[in-house]
């Protein structure tokens, strides 16, 4: 622990016991106080005298200035006891601290956004309620760094990881189906997932992956990149959305756009084989009130990990400085007291 004597920088502090600043009322008292005792203050009498010759040749009393001096080395000492006493923070150090003793979880969400996510067994559909639950998901883990890689028959990175949550907030807003090829390229979209991971030196590293159908595109085989997940050590949470059965899906007609009832297709064995590879779980979501719960079970059993490191140690103090300087001023006027102005009687 580093100690400056010589910070001159305690004025721009916050305070966590403000309170503490009622002490110093207990200054003017003394000082008060003080000036009474010394007959600096009090009633005024009128003396009659027939010379002035008594004040023209007035002698310095180099004891009374050293009292009075004393007096006021003190009181600086008591000051500094109650500055102390509300314990100084420096918010820069704070900011610091945190980011050095929170090791908070790399997460990469890894949403499929094929024409399918327009199904609307969730309201208003599949994508829209996807993204709600993503957004609340990532407001609630302000110290993670988390990125968005969005899906079809090819994969992209919408946002790289970022503790800029704004941002990625805001990109949720234009996430919409049809900005790539056709289809469901889960291994594709697994692999720049995990390319997202790949430097990360987080001691956690997570993708939650959400698809509503089955690998039919890409080039890369969902098992192979789950392998490769699993030696860079991520671990990926899987997510099947959609009701069971049929479900109403928007299709293009000479009429215009009309929904009609198609079959729910999801791979779940394949996603429960690539959660059991990286060694987490696989989730189905068959309405958005379950979509909700998933999201709340991953955010639990990933944010106890980052409580064990966030309250690993204290945060820092800065009152120690002011405390010293107190007991150098405090001390000081105690040896004076004690030399100088010692009386023997």
């Amino acid at each position: 622990m580093e100690i400056d004597l010589f910070d001159i920088s305690i004025f721009d502090y916050t305070y966590v016991y403000k309170y503490m600043f009622w002490l110093y009322l207990i200054i003017p008292i003394l000082i008060f106080w003080y000036l009474r005792r010394e007959n600096l203050v009090g009633s005024f009498e009128r003396i009659n005298l027939s010379s002035l010759d008594l004040f023209e040749k007035k002698s310095f009393n180099g004891i009374a200035f050293v009292r009075h001096l004393n007096f006021l080395v003190f009181l600086v000492g008591l000051s500094l006891v109650i500055l102390a006493l509300a314990r100084p923070h420096d918010d820069t150090d704070i900011e610091a601290y945190k980011k050095k003793n929170i090791e908070g979880i790399d997460i990469v969400l890894a949403m499929d956004v094929s024409g399918s996510m327009l199904a609307e067994d969730f309201k208003p559909n599949r994508l829209e309620a996807a993204k709600k639950v993503a957004m609340d998901f990532i407001a609630e883990r302000p110290s993670d760094r988390i990125g968005l890689v969005l899906y079809e028959g090819e994969a992209y990175t919408k946002v790289p990881l970022t503790t800029d949550h704004n941002l990625l907030l805001n990109a949720f807003e234009d996430v919409q189906t049809g900005m790539v090829t056709q289809g469901t390229a889960i291994g594709v979209g697994l692999v720049t997932a995990i390319n997202r991971l790949e430097t990360s030196d987080a001691k956690s590293k997570v993708i939650i992956l959400l698809t509503d159908g089955v690998n039919n595109s890409g080039d890369v085989d969902p098992i192979t990149a789950a392998q490769i997940a699993k030696e860079y050590g991520v671990r990926v949470y899987t997510i099947g959305i959609g009701q069971e059965g049929m479900a109403p899906f928007p299709v293009q007609t000479l009429f215009g756009t009309q929904m009609q009832k198609m079959p729910v297709e999801i791979d779940e064995e394949l996603l429960h084989d690539i959660a059991e590879i990286t060694g987490t779980k696989y989730f189905r979501a068959k309405n958005q009130t379950e979509l909700e719960g998933i999201y709340d079970e991953i955010d639990a059993l990933e944010k106890s990990k980052v409580r064990v490191l966030e309250f690993k140690t204290d945060p820092p103090e800065k009152y120690y400085a002011v405390l010293i300087w107190a007991l150098i001023f405090i001390v000081t006027s105690r040896i004076i007291s004690n030399t100088v102005l010692k009386s023997i009687p």
